[in-house]
């Protein structure tokens, strides 16, 4: 039987369509738009490839659209008829069956089983990533990576990018200093890895270390283009960089050509599109007519519930233009979705993706309080919704200027003295904790805050 680059045994292949298979995985851990295309090619001229037809299914699935979850079963299908699969293929198979069904927590505990034995499994180590970032489990992220990561060295095709994997699982569980280190070995070592610079850049982020995000990510607009829609999320991060420094007319720029350059549908793009326009409009920037476009995509995505953590930005963007009918329809498609799901999923609709949708869309229909009363008793709780600090840090954001526009003054001065010790390299923050204070008569802290607005906007 053939095996792969690292011992790794493949059912049904020649060693001609071993070869294509990893570059097949090449392009897919480094976002190559030519990966899916790539495995579709080979799948199609190799019937009997389990792997390959076992990751079409995976990466069909991780385009977070049900309209894919069909065709991943035909995969899972054909490759339920084969004889002589190995161990780990059938384990793939049944991580394959349980992301299918919708229960990707098992799956995450598969692909465990699958490297307790088989470490050098790059496919099983990236596929669960993936997976437990959206589920908010970065502890697991953490403790998947520490336990591979002895048996592999730099020899090993995909050494850097588990390195860019363990940095981010380090930011994430709040361990700066060595997830900077390994971020920029991995991207030293292999530069075409976009994970370990936005690993990186997420640390220059938790630490608000504008000067070193900003020249981290100092790339032309021309860059990436060869790159999946990934390539959208660091251009938000370099947004987001410039959206702390005030530097707004950059941020919008940003925006229109590359993070949402034309009407798109994946779920990522809509995240980091409506994310950023709230921001911007929470220190006061007028957008125009940003929000319509999205609005439009948003309506047409509710129901295909997929990923938790992207169901708030549709929210945002139907409730920003208006579209309370099509809340009440997306919030109602969740109440069903809570009792047709697994009891793990149940739970974070319940306690979570509702909440916070009802109280953006509170906080559109002008009632404060209620987006306060929702969102006030679940601020410690956001992780399991998926995503990443950096990126739930929004609700903290629409917390706040609920707190200000219903008069909730003292709330609001000690969730912005919080957020001012977090990102103390805030312009907006400042600025808005400022003007609070200047109304509340805290003329003494209004001057500091001001003049910490004004240090950050002639940071060099």
């Amino acid at each position: 039987m053939i095996s792969d680059p690292r011992g790794l045994k493949l059912t049904g292949a020649t060693r001609d369509q071993a070869n294509k298979f990893e570059e097949v995985i090449k392009e897919y851990l480094d976002y190559r738009l030519s990966a899916y295309p790539s495995l579709k090619e080979l799948c199609e001229n190799a019937p009997a490839f389990a792997m390959a037809h076992i990751l079409k299914g995976f990466l069909l699935l991780s385009m977070g659209t049900t309209a894919t979850v069909t065709g991943a079963k035909t995969c899972a299908d054909h490759v339920r008829k084969m004889e002589n699969l190995t161990k780990r293929e059938r384990l793939h198979l049944k991580a394959l069956d349980f992301w299918i069904s919708g229960d990707t927590k098992a799956s995450c505990l598969i692909w465990d089983e699958i490297l307790f034995s088989e470490p050098l499994d790059i496919l099983a180590i990236k596929l669960q990533h993936f997976s437990l970032f959206w589920l908010g489990e970065s502890l697991h992220m953490r403790a998947t990576i520490s336990r591979v990561f002895p048996h592999w060295d730099a020899s090993v095709y995909g050494f850097a990018q588990l390195q860019g994997m363990y940095a981010f699982a380090l930011e994430e569980c709040g361990d700066y200093n060595n997830a900077e280190r390994l971020g920029r070995e991995a991207v030293e070592r292999h530069p075409h890895d976009l994970w370990a610079i936005h690993a990186v850049a997420h640390v220059y982020e938790m630490q608000s270390n504008l000067k070193a995000g900003i020249h981290w990510l100092n790339q032309p607009l021309s860059e990436w283009k060869d790159r999946n829609p990934f390539k959208d999320h660091l251009w938000w991060h370099t947004a987001l960089f410039a959206l702390e420094k005030g530097e707004f007319k950059q941020v919008l720029h940003l925006y229109d050509e590359a993070v949402w350059p034309d009407d798109k549908s994946f779920y990522l793009d809509i995240q980091n599109a409506a994310s950023l326009l709230a921001r911007l409009e929470s220190f006061g920037v007028d957008v125009g007519d940003r929000w319509n476009s999205l609005g439009v995509v948003s309506d047409e995505k509710i129901g295909d519930h997929v990923l938790c953590f992207t169901e708030p930005h549709y929210t945002m963007a139907l409730g920003r233009t208006g579209r309370e009918s099509a809340i009440v329809k997306q919030v109602n498609s969740l109440e069903r979705l809570k009792n047709s799901t697994t009891e793990d999923s149940k739970r974070t609709v319940e306690t979570l993706a509702i909440p916070i949708c009802s109280a953006i869309r509170d906080y559109y229909k002008r009632d404060y309080v209620s987006t306060v009363n929702q969102l006030l008793p679940i601020r410690y709780s956001y992780q399991p919704i998926g995503g990443s600090h950096a990126q739930r840090d929004v609700f903290n954001i629409f917390l706040i200027d609920a707190a200000i526009k219903s008069d909730q003054f003292d709330l609001a001065t000690s969730l912005l003295s919080e957020r001012v010790a977090l990102h103390p390299n805030s312009f907006g923050s400042w600025v808005k904790y400022a003007e609070l204070l200047e109304n509340t008569g805290k003329i003494g802290m209004a001057k500091h805050a001001r003049s910490e607005a004004n240090r950050i906007a002639t940071l060099n």
